[in-house]
């Protein structure tokens, strides 16, 4: 636990660096390298976390990067993104709705992938993946957040 725990904090502060960096930054290789590390962290994790085999993590890299890239599409809605102290009876159905938005399009996404995993992992597997994919964003996000006061 104590090891997931480290490596969601590793998560979590490169994913801060990655928002942290201001739009108009030139240097796009550099995000794209702190990106495919973050990957890597992610993959690394599941792979413990599931009990993949060699032949598993294989098939699974490039269907869980082409999954994490269609979740980040649909779920990449800034009007969610208001913090709470900041919400205001004006504001307050938009934020929510957004919110409804990403939760009904990301599960249109674990659903599209349902088989496409089922090929590569059991059935047990994914509902960890999942499971685990959820409490690893979930605990970025808390990092982050924590890092941005």
């Amino acid at each position: 636990m104590k090891k997931m725990f480290l490596m969601i904090m590793a998560i979590a502060v490169s994913a801060f660096t990655l928002t942290a960096q201001p739009k108009q930054d030139a240097d796009k290789a550099a995000h794209k390298e702190k990106a495919e590390q973050l990957m890597v962290v992610r993959l690394q994790m599941l792979g413990e976390e599931l009990g993949l085999t060699a032949e598993q993590a294989a098939a699974f890299d490039p269907v869980y990067r082409e999954y994490r890239r269609a979740i980040g599409r649909v779920a990449d809605n800034k009007a969610a993104r208001i913090k709470k102290e900041n919400l205001t009876n004006e504001n307050a159905l938009k934020v929510v709705a957004a919110r409804l938005s990403n939760t009904i399009n990301t599960a249109s996404v674990k659903q599209k992938y349902l088989l496409t995993f089922a090929e590569i992992i059991e059935p047990l597997q994914i509902e960890k993946l999942y499971r685990v994919d959820d409490r690893i964003a979930r605990e970025a996000r808390k990092i982050a957040q924590y890092s941005n006061k």
